[in-house]
């Protein structure tokens, strides 16, 4: 099926008269430097409590990141909820619906910001001690959730909004959005951590404080485009009064992907808790440096692929939208065979190079055993990206055809009957310590893509409905 004559249809605004190839370009291009931005803001964070030549200040930024994550998961579900709606809306050319799926996502946004900033501040110490990290660390940690979930409630709000933005097939716009706040999270940290007193001094803290104020920034910036008219879509005032029928549309497609999002949190919070039996077996302190340390720097090699998923999920949803769901499954190719040759790439270079790439999060004396640590788990990470990379196109062209529950269902069988396991019998039962962690973890990429490959060769998102 192409369309109700059987001809490819074209697409309106900023992709009309595009080829396809052109218009996974435009759409990709913006969220690989958007990414690459955020990227570099991780880094930096773990670089700052890198220089502050202190070991447990690495492991409690080493936790803090996997509440940062949690946060970017949760606030997601939002994300793709009213996205799926919003592109296929925009695809209809349905304005009306379009901005009444804003309006009820940015009320989510708001509630669900509300509850997780609530939660992570009253569930902190419980959080930081999953990780079995010692005293000082512990309270490190501790310190950094608090004053990161004062601004948890502004990444909710500018994340639906910039989602928002990207499912109306403007991605330029987020961009922008969040190259402003990140060059504010990196400023706003150095000051609060390195600055003159009373501005600075303070540690793992002050990186926290810096990412509250660029939260800040970044949700004022991505709500006021959208209530300035000059997207396809626009926030109004009257769409922000409850609508029990939109909210529910986005509802129906967000909490599996909710759900899901907190399984794969779940997972990663358990793999820092085996991470944190290693340290507890061996007393060997950088560990959990070393690990996140690993993902930093894999998190480079699939920002193309996130980039591209973006693009694959904005196609799926606006072609399916038009009624032409071929060339929803030929865009989908486009952004898959394009991720497979970029993330290939990299992870050949995280083969060949893996000690200079270490040394750029860690490059003091006092961090040395933590960037040796880290070299053979870039090795690893490196052979498995191809099948990363289909995983990361092929879960984001589902989830933009409204096809949630199913990786819902993947991502959990995958977690918990694979992932887990392995990582627990290699590090922990045959001792392989946090090589073996690693071995565990990228294996299981591997079965997943596969496993995502097949439901998408299947072809049942041609027939759901959003």
């Amino acid at each position: 099926m192409a369309s109700a004559s059987g001809q490819s249809v074209a697409l309106e605004g900023r992709l009309a008269g595009l080829s396809l190839r052109r218009q996974v370009a435009a759409l990709a291009v913006w969220p690989f430097l958007e990414l690459v931005l955020h990227a570099l803001v991780g880094f930096m964070d773990t670089a700052i409590a890198g220089r502050l030549d202190d070991p447990a200040a690495l492991d409690a930024i080493g936790v803090a990141a996997y509440v940062g994550w949690l946060v970017g998961m949760l606030h997601n579900a939002v994300g793709i909820g009213a996205g799926a709606l919003i592109a296929r809306a925009v695809g209809g050319g349905r304005t009306t619906l379009a901005n009444a799926a804003l309006g009820q996502a940015v009320l989510i946004a708001l509630a669900w910001g509300l509850i997780t900033a609530g939660a992570i501040a009253l569930l902190a110490p419980w959080i930081a001690a999953i990780f079995s990290l010692p005293p000082g660390t512990h309270e490190m940690a501790v310190v950094y959730l608090r004053v990161l979930a004062v601004g948890v409630t502004f990444n909710a709000l500018m994340m639906a909004g910039n989602a928002a933005l990207r499912s109306a097939g403007d991605t330029r716009t987020p961009f922008l959005v969040m190259a402003l706040t990140n060059a504010v999270n990196v400023g706003a940290s150095v000051l609060f951590v390195f600055g003159p007193k009373p501005w600075g001094g303070y540690g793992v803290a002050g990186i926290a404080a810096g990412t509250v104020v660029a939260w800040g920034v970044g949700m004022l910036l991505s709500l006021g485009v959208l209530a300035s008219g000059k997207a396809r879509v626009r926030l109004r005032k009257r769409r922000l009064r409850p609508h029990a029928h939109t909210a529910r549309r986005i509802v129906r497609v967000a909490w599996p992907s909710l759900v899901e999002n907190s399984g794969m949190w779940i997972g990663n919070a358990l793999v820092g808790t085996i991470v944190g039996l290693l340290i507890a077996r061996s007393g060997q302190d950088g560990l959990m440096g070393a690990h996140i340390i690993a993902i930093r720097v894999e998190s480079l090699s699939f920002l193309p692929g996130v980039a591209l998923g973006i693009a694959a999920a904005t196609l799926m949803g606006q072609y399916l939208g038009a009624g032409d769901a071929e060339m929803a499954r030929r865009a989908t190719h486009v952004c898959w065979g394009a991720a497979v040759v970029l993330m290939g790439a990299m992870g050949l270079l995280f083969i060949a190079l893996p000690e200079p790439i270490a040394a750029l999060l860690a490059p003091g004396e006092a961090v040395a055993s933590v960037r040796e640590m880290a070299v053979p788990l870039l090795r690893i990470a490196g052979t498995i990206q191809v099948f990363f990379a289909t995983y990361l196109v092929l879960s984001q062209a589902l989830r933009g055809a409204g096809d949630t529950l199913g990786p819902m269902v993947i991502t959990y069988s995958s977690t918990f009957g694979v992932r887990l396991p392995a990582a627990y019998v290699l590090g922990l039962v045959l001792d392989l310590g946090l090589t073996g962690v690693w071995i565990g973890l990228c294996g299981e990429l591997i079965v997943r893509g596969g496993v995502y490959a097949w439901r998408f060769h299947r072809g049942a998102w041609r027939r759901i409905e959003v």
